[in-house]
């Protein structure tokens, strides 16, 4: 008897360790399917919530016939034709600004593109600002502080290489075509620091300092020059560090550009402004050709 009772007794128990796994189980397959349709869920949400935005960066915009094309330099027919390929198709200028009202839950316009220029040639002014305001569009114009003071000491208004003044700032600042953001004071290479790059044997605190030192002394150059709050710092050379928009951040910029070369999509989180790519404009392919690259065709 006691034998049947011992081994009637392992039976009970061999059937609740076999019912308690398989309930087990079955739960791991329902937080698998809920998991799985979690995940199904939040990535339809996430591309609901993102918008694709390709941004063009431009450099010079020479007039037809003035120096041979190049990877920074494009003509004037050129950019007519990449705007005109733009609006035929299409797309909608946006700026920082909207950008900023879009992270912060406002809608953004369909089929949006940003045109970039950086550096401040005076010819983005001359050539590019009516070229845009012509069919309604919109762009963003980087400046740096050393190239205006140069332009400034040199009065040579050339529309192939110089630089805007402070009057040209001021003068498209106040067109309602272009925002005007920073592009560093001097960061372009005069002091030997291209970008957002450290020096040999620099401490990070004496590299932040510096970094810190001149983006805010050209902020405060456009407050004072050209009535100008810059919402967006655009990297020199595209160079940054890790953390290097937590510090733009710190600061007051809402926003960052970069030179990496891939298509943004972008969440309604002010965080993804902190790291908007670009696309570089190169004078040496068709308006075709380049537009292929960022997916517009």
């Amino acid at each position: 008897m006691k034998r049947i009772y011992v081994f009637i007794t392992i039976r009970r128990a061999l059937w609740r360790v076999a019912a308690a796994l398989a309930i087990v189980c079955a739960l791991l397959i329902v937080a698998g399917v809920v998991t799985a349709r979690t995940r199904n869920t939040v990535a339809a949400d996430a591309s609901k919530a993102s918008v694709r935005l390709p941004i063009i960066m431009y450099h010079s915009v020479v007039p037809d016939g003035v120096r041979g094309k190049n990877d920074y330099q494009i003509t004037e027919t050129q950019f007519s034709r990449d705007l005109d390929y733009l609006a035929a198709r299409g797309y909608n200028t946006v700026v920082i600004a909207d950008l900023i009202r879009y992270a912060d839950g406002e809608s953004l316009a369909d089929n949006p593109v940003m045109l970039t220029f950086d550096d401040g040639h005076l010819n983005n002014l001359t050539i590019a600002l009516p070229q845009m305001e012509q069919r309604g569009m919109r762009g963003v114009f980087s400046v740096c502080g050393v190239f205006i003071e140069r332009a400034e000491r040199e009065c040579d208004p050339s529309p192939a290489y110089s630089y805007m003044t402070w009057d040209d700032v001021r003068e498209a600042a106040s067109s309602g075509v272009v925002e005007i953001q920073n592009h560093s004071y001097n960061l372009h290479g005069d002091k030997g620091r291209k970008g957002f790059t450290r020096r040999s044997g620099e401490t990070m605190a004496a590299f932040q300092s510096s970094l810190i030192e001149d983006v805010s002394k050209m902020q405060q150059l456009l407050r004072l020059n050209a009535g100008v709050e810059a919402a967006c710092f655009t990297y020199p050379y595209g160079f940054l560090y890790q953390d290097s928009w937590e510090m733009l951040r710190d600061l007051g910029f809402q926003a960052a550009m970069t030179c990496r070369e891939r298509v943004n999509y972008l969440p309604q989180n002010p965080e993804a402004l902190y790291h908007l790519d670009r696309f570089n404009r190169s004078g040496l392919t068709s308006t075709e050709g380049f537009m292929k690259r960022l997916g517009i065709e």
